[in-house]
Order: C-alpha cells, then structure tokens, then sequence
C-alpha cells in the first residue's frame, strides 16, 4: 500500500491524501486494523487539528470502531454532529480527576462506549469545564499506565500518554483478546520519524524509556 500524495497549493510539499502530513512524518502505511469491538469517541479540542505531533490520526488510520468530533463548546460539537448529554447507554469517560476509579480494579461490566478528550492537558480540562455533562459521566483514570514512548511532544507528567497510547491501552484492558499491537507500531514508527526531522545535535535531548 503506497502513500497517495497531493501537493499543497502553497509550494512544493508533498502531502498523504489519506492524513494531510508531510510524507516525511506520514505513518498510513505503518497501521494496521485493529477490529474494536468496543466503540470510541474523540473529543477533540481545535488546537489540536493541524498539529503535526498529534497522534489521533494514527487511532483513524487503525481502529474499526473511532468516531471523532472537534469543538469546545457544547454548540461547537452540536454543530459537528454530537450532543454532549445525548449519551448511548453504558458511556464512560476515560479522565483522571475527582471521583475518577481505577479503571485496572474497576467493574466495567455494562460500559459498553468511551468518550476520549484530545489535546494538551490544559485544553482537555477546558473542554470538561465547557462541557458539564461529559463530567457528569462515569469517569475512569488509568492506576498503573505504561510508560509513554511519546518523547516528541512535552508532557505535563511522567505517567501522561498520548491520546494513541492511551486508547491502545485502554481497548487492551476493556477487550483482553484484542491486538493493540499495530497502534503502538505505528506510534513508535511516529517517533522515529519525528527524530528524523530534529537536527542531530538536538536529539539527545530526548530520550526514550529503556534506550541508552
């Protein structure tokens, strides 16, 4: 499967028809199906759109069962197609916080759909403030998450994913028969392609967990 590209009208660089990136950072032919049976919906905030680092295009390129909408206002996502409160039976929302479970000791029996918040810490809490009745939802935070591999983009602590390694783990959990293998391929395919791009003489200000 070979990239499909397009040149952008504002010069010379080439970009994937299928994510909209760079060739040079276009992982679509690094994913792989991965056939959830259990469905997932991305809030995502709008700053997180055209960010290059993002990893949300990677979970539209591998999971059978994604929906993602974009806003920040409850009239914002109306206009895009959903209700905040217009929840399907069995929706949690995978958030730490107050009154957040464990969701590795949790009983998940009867939760059956998952709300995601996509962006930088700061823009996900707006979105949870902006938006009441996603709070309302029973709320679920990760005890024990693996480390991230994400060393590309700063995050607000050592435990913090990637919205990508995120929903990995947590269909990992929800469906233990299903192979979440070809999301963190692909992440970490992400990774070195993000390296690629930074000048030699900066890249050790990176490091990934377990590489010298």
């Amino acid at each position: 499967m070979g990239q499909s590209l397009v040149v952008n009208e504002a010069g010379p660089r080439p970009l994937c028809r299928r994510c909209h990136r760079h060739r040079n950072i276009c992982v679509c032919d690094d994913c792989a199906v991965v056939p959830n049976r259990t469905p997932v919906t991305v809030l995502q905030h709008p700053s997180e759109v055209d960010r290059s680092k993002g990893t949300l295009p990677i979970l539209e390129r591998c999971l059978d069962r994604l929906h993602v909408f974009v806003g920040e206002t409850p009239n914002q996502f109306r206009q895009a197609g959903f209700s905040p409160g217009a929840w399907r039976p069995g929706t949690a929302l995978l958030f730490p916080g107050p009154g957040s479970e464990a969701l590795e000791q949790a009983d998940l029996h009867g939760i059956e759909h998952w709300i995601v918040l996509d962006g930088t810490w700061r823009k996900a809490a707006k979105l949870l403030h902006l938006n009441p009745g996603i709070g309302g939802l029973p709320r679920f935070h990760f005890a024990n998450p693996p480390p991230s591999r994400y060393i590309v983009r700063k995050a607000p602590g050592e435990h913090h994913l990637s919205t990508a390694e995120a929903v990995a783990h947590l269909l990992g959990i929800v469906e233990p028969g299903l192979d979440t293998a070809p999301i963190n391929e692909a992440m970490a395919a992400f990774v070195e392609k993000q390296l690629a791009q930074i000048p030699p003489h900066l890249r050790d200000r990176y490091s990934t967990p377990g590489r010298a």
